[in-house]
């Protein structure tokens, strides 16, 4: 399988005109592939390796949503109080209108704090000092809609996240990060510092204009890296995706990692609004929204799949997470704005179509009963075989005469039939199919939250 995916990535380096790329595989908790392609120094002709650094931009955002979410576990902090209660010099920044909201962490978390788009902007300001920040928060015009109404994704928002970090903390936001995140999970290697990263091992970032490449400036460190200033290597990037993958599933083990397994999984939630489906290479798109610094994507083929990418002058980065499956996948190039989202997403599809499929989830010992029941149910052609298994609502939703009328015609249509598969949503509700003489029978069917989990909802639907 390594063999194709790195001819895929060959392909891709070739395609895009990328000078060198570095991806990673992470599964079941350990990086288990590498594959460095192209030069970090194309002026010194220095190949890129397993361990060089490259510039990530704005992976560096679930990062710094994850050391909000660190703060706000231990009290610190709220997600929807007004910014200003951590940001004073926010209290003196003119509303959008006079009925909008105040700004809170969650807006600014999930792009939804009425910002204007700052790609390009941002991503030449790392280096802005503390007055620089001070003095933008003053006098910007900061707004292009009241808080609250769509998503639009903002550099500076995640920028003031950092100075929260910071004031809340009582620490240089990059120091907080280290200590919180980086020193726990071992990550040596990852920095804010560029320039410093530079004097070792580390991918120069370049663009190409009329066929000739140039080297981009190194951006600095400054008031603003929470929004992108991460630089990193596949080794010491891959502990931390293994650190997410690990919140998957939920379970009653200790919770060792630096941040509550419980805060990574909110991070995924679809906290902004969805994106509307786009074609992309001629296929539409599965809908995705915005958590907190993850994109999370409904992918009817990969399952979920939690990602985000970065861009800076000189760099272009992505990161893939499918948590269902414990994979992950992460690439960086070292040319402007490089899209390694298609290489990632393509990586996943041939690690997908290569894997064995996992077991389907089996059901809940109290679904199993309540399944049980209603085939019983069907063969009887008598809903009240399974009386003991109902919610107080069941039969005065429908009453039993009902039931049975609709189990007598299902039965007529189709025959005898036997349990054939069970798909449970959850511990209390599922999907099962009867295949049955002259066609397949499918129910859903839900329990009730009460003591004795009775079936309050069941439906037939006969599958064509």
């Amino acid at each position: 399988m390594f063999a194709e995916i790195d001819a895929a990535l060959a392909a891709f380096a070739e395609e895009l005109q990328i000078p060198g790329l570095v991806a990673g595989i992470v599964q079941d908790g350990r990086l288990v592939h590498v594959k460095p392609l192209g030069l970090a120094d194309i002026e010194g002709a220095r190949k890129v390796g397993p361990d060089t650094a490259f510039r990530i931009a704005s992976m560096t955002k679930n990062m710094t949503a994850l050391a909000v979410l660190a703060l706000r576990d231990r009290g610190r902090l709220a997600l929807d109080v007004p910014l200003s209660e951590y940001l004073p010099q926010f209290a003196s920044v003119p509303a959008a209108t006079s009925d909008s909201p105040e700004v809170s962490l969650r807006h600014l978390l999930t792009h939804t704090a009425g910002f204007v788009t700052d790609d390009p902007w941002g991503d030449r300001v790392l280096g802005m000092t503390p007055a620089e920040l001070d003095a933008l928060i003053a006098t910007g015009r900061l707004f292009a809609r009241p808080p609250g109404l769509a998503f639009e994704y903002s550099n500076l928002g995640y920028a003031l996240l950092g100075r929260v970090l910071t004031n809340v903390s009582g620490e240089p936001y990059q120091a907080f990060v280290r200590r919180t995140i980086l020193g726990p999970l071992g990550m040596t290697r990852t920095t804010f510092d560029a320039l410093e990263a530079a004097r070792g091992d580390y991918a120069f970032g370049y663009r190409l204009d009329e066929g000739q490449w140039s080297r981009e400036r190194i951006e600095p460190d400054g008031e603003v890296g929470a929004m992108g200033g991460l630089a990193t290597t596949v080794p010491d990037y891959a502990r931390y995706v293994a650190f997410l993958l690990g919140a998957w599933p939920a379970r009653t083990d200790p919770d060792s990692g630096p941040v509550r397994r419980s805060s990574v999984r909110e991070m995924v939630l679809w906290h902004a609004p969805p994106f509307p489906n786009e074609p992309v290479d001629g296929r539409v798109t599965p809908p995705s929204a915005y958590g907190y610094g993850l994109m999370s994507t409904a992918d009817i083929d990969l399952g979920r799949r939690l990602h985000h990418s970065g861009g800076l002058p000189g760099y272009g980065s992505h990161v893939l997470l499918m948590p269902e499956r414990g994979w992950g996948v992460m690439a960086f190039g070292n040319r402007t704005y490089a899209q390694m989202s298609r290489i990632t997403l393509r990586v996943a599809e041939l690690l997908h179509e290569a894997a064995p499929k996992p077991e389907p989830p089996k059901p809940s010992a109290m679904l199993a009963r309540a399944i049980d029941a209603i085939v019983v149910a069907y063969a009887a052609g008598r809903i009240e075989v399974a009386e003991k298994m109902f919610a107080v609502n069941f039969l005065l939703d429908m009453p039993a005469r009902l039931r049975d009328v609709e189990l007598a015609s299902l039965k007529q249509r189709l025959g005898e039939g036997r349990l054939e598969k069970i798909k449970p949503a959850h511990a209390l509700a599922a999907r099962f199919t009867l295949a049955c003489e002259r066609g397949r029978l499918q129910a859903t069917i839900i329990l009730a939250p009460g003591p004795e989990a009775g079936i309050q909802k069941l439906t037939f639907n006969v599958e064509e």
